[in-house]
C-alpha cells in the first residue's frame, strides 16, 4: 500500500480574538463540519481549544487517504459568505495533511 493510499489526517490551527470565538464555534458546528463530512473521504472531525498557548484551536479530519484535502486545498470547493467572514478574523492559521505510518517491514512505510 503506497502512501496516496493510506488513512491520512488533515490538522487545522486557527488563532482567533477571544471576542470572535462564539461565532468560530458555530460557524463549525452548523456549517464547515456539517459540509466536511458529508464529502466522500472525510470521515470524522474533532476539535479541541489549547488549555494553554496558542494557537487557540484544533481540528483533526480523519480522512480516507491524503488525496482528499488536495481538492480543497486546490480549490475544489467554493467558499460561503459566512466561511470568508470567519477567516478574515483568524489572526494566524496553519493547515496540514498527515499520512499514517506502515508498520515496520512493510516497504510503503517510507
Amino acid at each position: 500500500m503506497g502512501q496516496g493510499e493510506r488513512p491520512a489526517v488533515l490538522i487545522v490551527t486557527v488563532e482567533v480574538a477571544e471576542e470572535d470565538v462564539d461565532e468560530l464555534n458555530r460557524w463549525y458546528e452548523e456549517e464547515h463540519g456539517p459540509e466536511k463530512l458529508s464529502l466522500p473521504g472525510y470521515l470524522t472531525m474533532r476539535r479541541y481549544r489549547a488549555a494553554d498557548g496558542s494557537p487557540t484551536f484544533l481540528a483533526i479530519y480523519e480522512l480516507d487517504h491524503p488525496d482528499v484535502a488536495a481538492v480543497e486545498a486546490e480549490g475544489g470547493t467554493e467558499m460561503s459568505g459566512w466561511m470568508k467572514a470567519v477567516m478574515a478574523k483568524w489572526k494566524r492559521w496553519d493547515r496540514g495533511v498527515w499520512t499514517e505510518l506502515a508498520p515496520a517491514g512493510d516497504a510503503g512505510s517510507r
